[in-house]
Protein backbone atom coordinates (compact mmCIF):
# COMPACT_ATOMS: atom_id res chain seq x y z
CA UNK A 1 0.00 0.00 0.00
CA UNK A 2 1.29 3.47 -0.86
CA UNK A 3 1.75 5.74 2.13
CA UNK A 4 0.47 9.29 2.12
CA UNK A 5 4.03 10.58 2.07
CA UNK A 6 5.06 8.46 -0.91
CA UNK A 7 1.81 9.20 -2.72
CA UNK A 8 2.35 12.89 -2.33
CA UNK A 9 5.89 12.61 -3.63
CA UNK A 10 4.75 11.49 -7.04
CA UNK A 11 3.48 14.93 -8.02
CA UNK A 12 6.26 16.99 -6.49
CA UNK A 13 8.65 19.18 -8.49
CA UNK A 14 12.29 18.20 -8.73
CA UNK A 15 13.27 20.47 -5.84
CA UNK A 16 11.01 18.53 -3.45
CA UNK A 17 12.72 15.26 -4.29
CA UNK A 18 15.77 16.47 -2.40
CA UNK A 19 18.86 18.60 -2.94
CA UNK A 20 20.90 15.77 -4.42
CA UNK A 21 18.23 14.95 -6.98
CA UNK A 22 17.93 18.65 -7.87
CA UNK A 23 21.68 18.72 -8.61
CA UNK A 24 21.43 15.52 -10.67
CA UNK A 25 18.39 16.80 -12.57
CA UNK A 26 20.06 20.15 -13.22
CA UNK A 27 23.19 18.45 -14.54
CA UNK A 28 21.13 16.21 -16.81
CA UNK A 29 19.06 19.13 -18.14
CA UNK A 30 22.09 21.35 -18.81
CA UNK A 31 23.84 18.50 -20.59
CA UNK A 32 20.68 17.81 -22.63
CA UNK A 33 20.69 21.37 -23.94
CA UNK A 34 24.32 20.94 -24.99
CA UNK A 35 23.53 17.62 -26.65
CA UNK A 36 20.66 19.21 -28.57
CA UNK A 37 22.90 22.07 -29.69
CA UNK A 38 25.55 19.62 -30.94
CA UNK A 39 23.10 17.21 -32.57
CA UNK A 40 21.61 20.07 -34.58
CA UNK A 41 24.99 21.49 -35.59
CA UNK A 42 26.93 18.31 -36.36
CA UNK A 43 24.83 17.24 -39.38
CA UNK A 44 24.91 20.83 -40.64
CA UNK A 45 28.69 20.81 -40.39
CA UNK A 46 28.93 17.44 -42.13
CA UNK A 47 26.78 18.78 -44.97
CA UNK A 48 29.10 21.76 -45.42
CA UNK A 49 32.23 19.59 -45.31
CA UNK A 50 30.89 17.14 -47.90
CA UNK A 51 28.10 17.46 -50.46
CA UNK A 52 27.41 13.72 -50.32
CA UNK A 53 24.18 12.68 -48.50
CA UNK A 54 26.14 9.79 -47.02
CA UNK A 55 28.20 12.27 -44.97
CA UNK A 56 25.29 12.98 -42.62
CA UNK A 57 24.48 9.27 -42.42
CA UNK A 58 28.11 8.48 -41.56
CA UNK A 59 28.08 10.92 -38.63
CA UNK A 60 24.81 9.40 -37.37
CA UNK A 61 26.16 5.85 -37.60
CA UNK A 62 29.37 6.89 -35.83
CA UNK A 63 27.31 8.24 -32.93
CA UNK A 64 25.24 5.05 -32.67
CA UNK A 65 28.02 2.49 -33.08
CA UNK A 66 29.46 2.92 -29.55
CA UNK A 67 26.28 1.43 -28.09
CA UNK A 68 27.13 -1.83 -29.86
CA UNK A 69 30.83 -1.92 -29.00
CA UNK A 70 31.04 -0.10 -25.66
CA UNK A 71 27.72 -0.59 -23.85
CA UNK A 72 28.74 -3.71 -21.90
CA UNK A 73 32.11 -2.21 -20.95
CA UNK A 74 30.30 0.93 -19.77
CA UNK A 75 28.18 -1.25 -17.49
CA UNK A 76 31.30 -2.80 -15.96
CA UNK A 77 32.80 0.63 -15.28
CA UNK A 78 29.55 1.78 -13.66
CA UNK A 79 29.71 -1.19 -11.28
CA UNK A 80 33.45 -0.97 -10.54
CA UNK A 81 33.78 2.70 -9.67
CA UNK A 82 31.93 5.37 -7.74
CA UNK A 83 29.18 6.25 -10.19
CA UNK A 84 28.93 9.95 -9.43
CA UNK A 85 32.66 10.43 -9.75
CA UNK A 86 32.63 8.48 -13.01
CA UNK A 87 29.90 10.74 -14.37
CA UNK A 88 31.70 14.04 -13.79
CA UNK A 89 35.03 12.65 -14.97
CA UNK A 90 33.48 11.44 -18.22
CA UNK A 91 31.84 14.85 -18.72
CA UNK A 92 35.16 16.64 -18.20
CA UNK A 93 36.81 14.44 -20.82
CA UNK A 94 33.95 15.12 -23.23
CA UNK A 95 34.26 18.86 -22.50
CA UNK A 96 37.95 18.86 -23.43
CA UNK A 97 37.24 16.94 -26.66
CA UNK A 98 34.36 19.17 -27.77
CA UNK A 99 36.05 22.45 -26.85
CA UNK A 100 39.13 21.37 -28.79
CA UNK A 101 36.93 20.55 -31.77
CA UNK A 102 35.17 23.93 -31.45
CA UNK A 103 38.52 25.73 -31.55
CA UNK A 104 39.47 23.81 -34.70
CA UNK A 105 36.20 24.66 -36.45
CA UNK A 106 36.51 28.34 -35.52
CA UNK A 107 39.88 28.64 -37.27
CA UNK A 108 39.60 26.09 -40.11
CA UNK A 109 37.29 23.62 -41.80
CA UNK A 110 38.06 20.08 -40.57
CA UNK A 111 37.92 17.06 -42.92
CA UNK A 112 34.88 14.79 -42.66
CA UNK A 113 36.78 12.18 -40.66
CA UNK A 114 37.07 14.61 -37.72
CA UNK A 115 33.32 15.11 -37.01
CA UNK A 116 32.87 11.37 -37.55
CA UNK A 117 35.52 10.62 -34.92
CA UNK A 118 33.99 13.26 -32.64
CA UNK A 119 30.59 11.57 -32.85
CA UNK A 120 32.16 8.18 -32.06
CA UNK A 121 34.24 9.42 -29.10
CA UNK A 122 31.33 11.31 -27.55
CA UNK A 123 29.11 8.27 -28.11
CA UNK A 124 31.59 6.10 -26.18
CA UNK A 125 31.49 8.59 -23.32
CA UNK A 126 27.69 8.56 -23.45
CA UNK A 127 27.52 4.78 -22.97
CA UNK A 128 29.55 5.10 -19.76
CA UNK A 129 27.67 8.17 -18.51
CA UNK A 130 24.17 6.77 -19.14
CA UNK A 131 24.98 3.47 -17.42
CA UNK A 132 26.45 5.32 -14.43
CA UNK A 133 23.64 7.88 -14.12
CA UNK A 134 20.85 5.30 -14.40
CA UNK A 135 22.54 3.15 -11.76
CA UNK A 136 23.23 6.13 -9.46
CA UNK A 137 19.64 7.35 -9.13
CA UNK A 138 18.54 4.78 -6.48
CA UNK A 139 21.25 6.22 -4.20
CA UNK A 140 19.66 9.67 -4.45
CA UNK A 141 15.90 9.12 -4.02
CA UNK A 142 13.69 6.67 -2.15
CA UNK A 143 12.31 3.62 -4.01
CA UNK A 144 8.75 4.99 -4.06
CA UNK A 145 10.05 8.18 -5.70
CA UNK A 146 11.76 6.49 -8.65
CA UNK A 147 8.94 7.04 -11.16
CA UNK A 148 8.65 10.72 -10.22
CA UNK A 149 12.44 11.17 -10.38
CA UNK A 150 12.86 9.32 -13.68
CA UNK A 151 9.93 11.28 -15.10
CA UNK A 152 11.57 14.58 -14.18
CA UNK A 153 14.83 13.44 -15.76
CA UNK A 154 13.05 12.40 -18.97
CA UNK A 155 11.20 15.72 -19.09
CA UNK A 156 14.42 17.68 -18.73
CA UNK A 157 16.08 15.63 -21.46
CA UNK A 158 13.19 16.22 -23.86
CA UNK A 159 12.84 19.96 -23.25
CA UNK A 160 16.59 20.54 -23.41
CA UNK A 161 17.47 18.04 -26.12
CA UNK A 162 14.48 18.48 -28.43
CA UNK A 163 13.33 22.05 -27.85
CA UNK A 164 15.93 24.45 -26.53
CA UNK A 165 19.09 22.73 -27.78
CA UNK A 166 18.24 22.26 -31.48
CA UNK A 167 16.85 25.79 -31.82
CA UNK A 168 19.93 27.27 -30.17
CA UNK A 169 22.31 25.03 -32.11
CA UNK A 170 20.91 25.89 -35.54
CA UNK A 171 20.85 29.62 -34.71
CA UNK A 172 24.44 29.59 -33.43
CA UNK A 173 25.63 27.65 -36.49
CA UNK A 174 24.46 30.51 -38.70
CA UNK A 175 26.61 32.91 -36.69
CA UNK A 176 29.66 30.64 -36.68
CA UNK A 177 30.10 26.91 -37.17
CA UNK A 178 32.26 26.55 -34.07
CA UNK A 179 29.95 28.32 -31.62
CA UNK A 180 27.48 25.45 -31.10
CA UNK A 181 30.32 23.12 -30.12
CA UNK A 182 31.76 25.71 -27.73
CA UNK A 183 28.36 25.89 -26.01
CA UNK A 184 28.22 22.09 -25.89
CA UNK A 185 31.65 21.98 -24.25
CA UNK A 186 30.62 24.55 -21.64
CA UNK A 187 27.48 22.51 -20.90
CA UNK A 188 29.66 19.48 -20.15
CA UNK A 189 31.76 21.57 -17.73
CA UNK A 190 28.65 22.87 -15.93
CA UNK A 191 27.12 19.39 -15.75
CA UNK A 192 30.37 17.98 -14.35
CA UNK A 193 30.46 20.68 -11.67
CA UNK A 194 26.86 19.95 -10.63
CA UNK A 195 27.47 16.20 -10.40
CA UNK A 196 30.71 16.76 -8.47
CA UNK A 197 28.72 18.81 -5.95
CA UNK A 198 26.82 15.61 -5.11
CA UNK A 199 29.98 14.24 -3.52
CA UNK A 200 31.00 10.61 -3.44
CA UNK A 201 28.42 7.91 -2.98
CA UNK A 202 28.97 6.36 0.44
CA UNK A 203 26.65 3.51 -0.54
CA UNK A 204 28.89 2.38 -3.40
CA UNK A 205 30.78 -0.88 -3.03
CA UNK A 206 33.25 -1.27 -5.91
CA UNK A 207 33.60 -4.84 -7.12
CA UNK A 208 36.94 -6.64 -6.74
CA UNK A 209 39.25 -6.28 -9.71
CA UNK A 210 39.04 -9.16 -12.16
CA UNK A 211 38.98 -9.49 -15.95
CA UNK A 212 36.44 -7.24 -17.65
CA UNK A 213 35.11 -10.24 -19.57
CA UNK A 214 34.28 -12.00 -16.29
CA UNK A 215 32.29 -8.99 -15.09
CA UNK A 216 30.45 -8.81 -18.41
CA UNK A 217 29.59 -12.51 -18.24
CA UNK A 218 28.18 -12.08 -14.74
CA UNK A 219 25.94 -9.24 -15.86
CA UNK A 220 24.76 -11.10 -18.95
CA UNK A 221 24.12 -14.26 -16.93
CA UNK A 222 22.07 -12.41 -14.30
CA UNK A 223 20.02 -10.67 -16.99
CA UNK A 224 19.34 -13.95 -18.78
CA UNK A 225 18.57 -16.08 -15.71
CA UNK A 226 16.17 -13.58 -14.16
CA UNK A 227 13.03 -14.51 -16.02
CA UNK A 228 11.23 -11.22 -15.48
CA UNK A 229 14.12 -8.95 -16.50
CA UNK A 230 14.92 -11.22 -19.44
CA UNK A 231 11.36 -10.91 -20.72
CA UNK A 232 11.43 -7.16 -20.14
CA UNK A 233 14.66 -6.82 -22.17
CA UNK A 234 13.23 -8.88 -25.04
CA UNK A 235 10.01 -6.85 -25.03
CA UNK A 236 12.07 -3.65 -25.03
CA UNK A 237 14.05 -4.81 -28.07
CA UNK A 238 10.84 -5.64 -29.94
CA UNK A 239 9.22 -2.35 -28.92
CA UNK A 240 12.27 -0.35 -30.03
CA UNK A 241 12.33 -2.19 -33.33
CA UNK A 242 8.60 -1.56 -33.92
CA UNK A 243 8.74 2.11 -32.96
CA UNK A 244 11.71 2.92 -35.19
CA UNK A 245 10.22 0.79 -37.95
CA UNK A 246 7.32 3.25 -37.87
CA UNK A 247 8.99 6.63 -37.31
CA UNK A 248 12.08 6.32 -39.54
CA UNK A 249 9.94 7.07 -42.60
CA UNK A 250 8.03 9.86 -40.85
CA UNK A 251 9.82 12.64 -42.73
CA UNK A 252 8.92 11.08 -46.09
CA UNK A 253 5.38 10.24 -44.99
CA UNK A 254 4.75 13.86 -44.05
CA UNK A 255 6.66 15.75 -46.74
CA UNK A 256 6.12 13.46 -49.74
CA UNK A 257 2.89 11.57 -49.12
CA UNK A 258 0.98 14.26 -47.18
CA UNK A 259 2.70 17.22 -48.85
CA UNK A 260 3.70 18.91 -45.61
CA UNK A 261 6.27 21.72 -45.64
CA UNK A 262 9.55 21.40 -43.73
CA UNK A 263 8.11 23.83 -41.17
CA UNK A 264 5.08 21.58 -40.68
CA UNK A 265 7.39 18.60 -40.27
CA UNK A 266 9.23 20.51 -37.55
CA UNK A 267 5.94 21.25 -35.82
CA UNK A 268 5.07 17.54 -35.80
CA UNK A 269 8.41 16.78 -34.18
CA UNK A 270 7.79 19.55 -31.66
CA UNK A 271 4.42 18.00 -30.80
CA UNK A 272 6.27 14.80 -29.97
CA UNK A 273 8.46 16.70 -27.54
CA UNK A 274 5.36 18.16 -25.90
CA UNK A 275 3.82 14.70 -25.49
CA UNK A 276 7.04 13.29 -24.07
CA UNK A 277 7.49 16.16 -21.63
CA UNK A 278 3.90 15.75 -20.42
CA UNK A 279 4.52 12.07 -19.79
CA UNK A 280 7.64 12.95 -17.82
CA UNK A 281 5.80 15.14 -15.34
CA UNK A 282 2.84 12.76 -14.95
CA UNK A 283 4.71 9.45 -14.63
CA UNK A 284 4.83 9.66 -10.84
CA UNK A 285 1.09 10.20 -10.62
CA UNK A 286 0.45 7.23 -12.90
CA UNK A 287 2.23 5.02 -10.40
CA UNK A 288 -0.34 6.02 -7.76
CA UNK A 289 -3.32 5.33 -9.96
CA UNK A 290 -2.37 2.29 -12.05
CA UNK A 291 -0.55 -0.97 -11.45
CA UNK A 292 2.64 -1.89 -13.28
CA UNK A 293 1.04 -3.95 -16.04
CA UNK A 294 -1.63 -1.30 -16.56
CA UNK A 295 1.02 1.39 -16.95
CA UNK A 296 3.04 -0.70 -19.41
CA UNK A 297 -0.10 -1.79 -21.25
CA UNK A 298 -1.21 1.84 -21.55
CA UNK A 299 2.13 2.84 -23.04
CA UNK A 300 2.03 0.03 -25.62
CA UNK A 301 -1.57 0.82 -26.57
CA UNK A 302 -0.84 4.54 -27.00
CA UNK A 303 2.27 3.85 -29.11
CA UNK A 304 0.64 1.16 -31.24
CA UNK A 305 -2.68 2.88 -31.88
CA UNK A 306 -1.12 6.27 -32.67
CA UNK A 307 1.52 4.83 -35.04
CA UNK A 308 -1.15 2.79 -36.79
CA UNK A 309 -3.14 6.00 -37.14
CA UNK A 310 -0.11 7.76 -38.59
CA UNK A 311 0.18 5.05 -41.21
CA UNK A 312 -3.40 5.36 -42.44
CA UNK A 313 -4.10 9.05 -41.72
CA UNK A 314 -4.20 11.85 -44.28
CA UNK A 315 -3.97 15.01 -42.16
CA UNK A 316 -0.81 16.75 -40.98
CA UNK A 317 -2.68 18.16 -37.97
CA UNK A 318 -3.83 14.66 -37.02
CA UNK A 319 -0.26 13.41 -37.49
CA UNK A 320 0.95 16.01 -34.98
CA UNK A 321 -1.61 14.87 -32.39
CA UNK A 322 -0.84 11.20 -32.98
CA UNK A 323 2.90 11.74 -32.74
CA UNK A 324 2.43 13.56 -29.44
CA UNK A 325 0.40 10.59 -28.15
CA UNK A 326 3.05 8.13 -29.37
CA UNK A 327 5.78 10.12 -27.61
CA UNK A 328 3.71 10.15 -24.42
CA UNK A 329 3.61 6.37 -24.65
CA UNK A 330 7.35 6.09 -25.26
CA UNK A 331 8.34 8.19 -22.25
CA UNK A 332 5.78 6.44 -20.04
CA UNK A 333 7.31 3.09 -21.02
CA UNK A 334 10.85 4.35 -20.46
CA UNK A 335 10.11 5.71 -17.00
CA UNK A 336 8.30 2.56 -15.83
CA UNK A 337 10.93 0.05 -17.00
CA UNK A 338 13.92 2.10 -15.83
CA UNK A 339 12.34 2.45 -12.38
CA UNK A 340 11.55 -1.26 -12.35
CA UNK A 341 15.14 -2.24 -13.11
CA UNK A 342 16.40 0.12 -10.44
CA UNK A 343 14.18 -1.67 -7.90
CA UNK A 344 14.73 -5.27 -8.94
CA UNK A 345 18.39 -5.52 -9.93
CA UNK A 346 20.99 -5.89 -7.12
CA UNK A 347 22.88 -2.63 -6.68
CA UNK A 348 26.30 -4.12 -7.44
CA UNK A 349 25.02 -5.46 -10.81
CA UNK A 350 22.84 -2.53 -11.86
CA UNK A 351 25.34 -1.02 -14.30
CA UNK A 352 25.98 -4.28 -16.12
CA UNK A 353 22.33 -5.32 -16.29
CA UNK A 354 21.40 -1.85 -17.56
CA UNK A 355 24.09 -2.19 -20.23
CA UNK A 356 22.65 -5.52 -21.43
CA UNK A 357 19.20 -3.99 -21.58
CA UNK A 358 20.41 -0.90 -23.47
CA UNK A 359 22.40 -3.02 -25.92
CA UNK A 360 19.32 -5.05 -26.86
CA UNK A 361 17.25 -1.89 -27.14
CA UNK A 362 19.78 -0.24 -29.48
CA UNK A 363 19.93 -3.38 -31.61
CA UNK A 364 16.16 -3.16 -31.93
CA UNK A 365 16.48 0.45 -33.09
CA UNK A 366 19.02 -0.47 -35.78
CA UNK A 367 16.92 -3.39 -37.04
CA UNK A 368 13.76 -1.28 -37.07
CA UNK A 369 15.39 1.58 -38.97
CA UNK A 370 16.87 -0.84 -41.52
CA UNK A 371 13.57 -2.67 -42.08
CA UNK A 372 11.77 0.66 -42.40
CA UNK A 373 13.92 1.71 -45.34
CA UNK A 374 13.47 -1.64 -47.08
CA UNK A 375 9.70 -1.78 -46.57
CA UNK A 376 9.30 1.87 -47.56
CA UNK A 377 11.14 1.21 -50.82
CA UNK A 378 9.49 -2.14 -51.56
CA UNK A 379 5.91 -1.07 -50.74
CA UNK A 380 5.14 2.46 -49.53
CA UNK A 381 6.23 4.80 -46.75
CA UNK A 382 2.92 4.08 -45.00
CA UNK A 383 3.70 0.37 -44.65
CA UNK A 384 6.38 0.65 -41.92
CA UNK A 385 4.15 2.84 -39.75
CA UNK A 386 1.21 0.47 -40.05
CA UNK A 387 3.33 -2.59 -39.38
CA UNK A 388 5.11 -0.96 -36.43
CA UNK A 389 1.78 -0.04 -34.86
CA UNK A 390 0.43 -3.56 -35.35
CA UNK A 391 3.52 -5.12 -33.73
CA UNK A 392 3.21 -2.84 -30.69
CA UNK A 393 -0.49 -3.62 -30.28
CA UNK A 394 0.22 -7.35 -30.65
CA UNK A 395 2.87 -7.05 -27.92
CA UNK A 396 0.11 -6.32 -25.43
CA UNK A 397 -0.42 -10.08 -25.11
CA UNK A 398 2.84 -10.49 -23.17
CA UNK A 399 2.26 -7.57 -20.78
CA UNK A 400 0.30 -9.68 -18.23
CA UNK A 401 3.37 -11.92 -17.87
CA UNK A 402 5.18 -8.98 -16.29
CA UNK A 403 2.65 -8.80 -13.45
CA UNK A 404 4.83 -10.85 -11.12
CA UNK A 405 7.47 -8.12 -11.12
CA UNK A 406 4.99 -5.97 -9.19
CA UNK A 407 5.35 -8.40 -6.30
CA UNK A 408 9.07 -7.68 -5.93
CA UNK A 409 9.71 -5.99 -2.64
CA UNK A 410 11.22 -2.54 -2.95
CA UNK A 411 14.83 -2.79 -1.82
CA UNK A 412 16.02 -0.57 1.02
CA UNK A 413 16.30 3.03 -0.08
CA UNK A 414 20.06 2.88 -0.55
CA UNK A 415 20.37 6.58 0.15
CA UNK A 416 23.71 7.95 1.23
CA UNK A 417 24.96 6.27 4.36
CA UNK A 418 22.91 3.10 3.82
CA UNK A 419 24.52 -0.29 3.48
CA UNK A 420 24.48 -2.12 0.19
CA UNK A 421 21.02 -3.74 0.15
CA UNK A 422 22.32 -6.76 -1.71
CA UNK A 423 25.67 -7.79 -0.22
CA UNK A 424 25.28 -11.46 -1.11
CA UNK A 425 28.05 -12.23 -3.63
CA UNK A 426 25.94 -14.88 -5.32
CA UNK A 427 22.31 -13.72 -5.17
CA UNK A 428 19.37 -15.80 -6.27
CA UNK A 429 18.52 -14.71 -9.82
CA UNK A 430 14.88 -14.20 -8.75
CA UNK A 431 14.50 -11.71 -5.88
CA UNK A 432 11.26 -13.29 -4.67
CA UNK A 433 10.12 -16.88 -4.60
CA UNK A 434 7.10 -16.29 -6.80
CA UNK A 435 5.91 -19.15 -9.02
CA UNK A 436 4.11 -16.68 -11.28
CA UNK A 437 7.35 -15.12 -12.55
CA UNK A 438 7.47 -15.25 -16.35
CA UNK A 439 9.20 -18.39 -17.54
Amino acid sequence: MTTAKSAASQGLPASRLGRKFTLLWSASSVSAVGDGVREAALPLLAATVSSSPSAVALVTVAGTLPWLVMSLVGGVLADRFDRRRLMWQVDLVRAVVVLGFAAWVLVASPPLVVPVLLAFVLGCGETVFVNASTSALPDVVRPEQLEAANGRLEGGLIVGGHFVGPLLGSALFVVGAGYPFAVDGVSFVLAAALVAALGRSSASTPSPRRPVAADIREGVRWTWTHRGIRLLAIVAAVASMAFYLAVTMLVLLLTKTLGASPVAYGMVLASGAVGGALAGVTSGRLRNRLGLTSRIGLSFFLMGASLLGLGVGSSVALAAVLYAVASFGVVTWNVQVVSLRQRVVPRRLLGRVNSCYLLLSRLGILVGAGLSGWLGSAFSVRTPAVLGGVVLLASLVVVPRLASLEAVRSRPAGLDGAADPDPDPDPDPDPVDDPTLPR
